[in-house]
């Protein structure tokens, strides 16, 4: 059910969807403040994103909430992807930096926060588009992403 509070559909669509997303990463990193939930996801998706083609970019973006797809942009250089560095080491390192931004961020496990979001992105994006994500990705990112077979089979694609 979709809470109202702009009064405009699709808005309160996408922000009900993001309560979704942020509730399912939540319960996973048993986080309690919901802006550094909002800070793991939005570093996750970035250091992906420099992982990614633009033309993967572009495929992952409109499956993602209207809300969460400008900060998956936030500040991409399309001209610089993907990165250089396509270890697991400096998707980590991403990730850190994006984390830096709150009261705990210290104590927050990128890995952790990583293996978290991609699997919100199992759960909420299409297979089809994870296997084409996870296919170009480094082997040691890609490790990183939950087994398919170990997915639910309640799969709910919210965007």
């Amino acid at each position: 059910m979709t809470m109202t509070t702009t009064g405009l559909t699709n808005l309160d669509r996408a922000i009900n969807t993001l309560h979704i997303w942020l509730s399912a990463l939540e319960d996973e990193l048993r986080f309690e403040d919901r802006a550094q939930t909002y800070r793991a996801l939005e570093a996750t998706l970035c250091s992906l994103r420099d992982q990614l083609t633009i033309e993967q970019s572009a495929h992952l973006s409109a499956q993602l909430p209207l809300i969460v797809r400008g900060a998956f942009f936030n500040g991409w250089q399309p001209s610089r992807v993907p990165v250089n560095d396509r270890s697991l080491e400096g998707f980590l390192d991403h990730v850190r930096q994006g984390l830096e931004h709150g009261p705990g961020s210290e104590k927050v496990d990128p890995l952790r926060v990583t293996r978290a979001v991609f699997g919100v992105l199992q759960e909420f994006i299409a297979p089809g588009l994870i296997e084409k994500i996870r296919g170009g990705l480094h082997g040691s990112i890609a490790a990183v992403w939950p087994n398919p077979s170990e997915d639910s089979e309640g799969r709910q694609h919210l965007h």
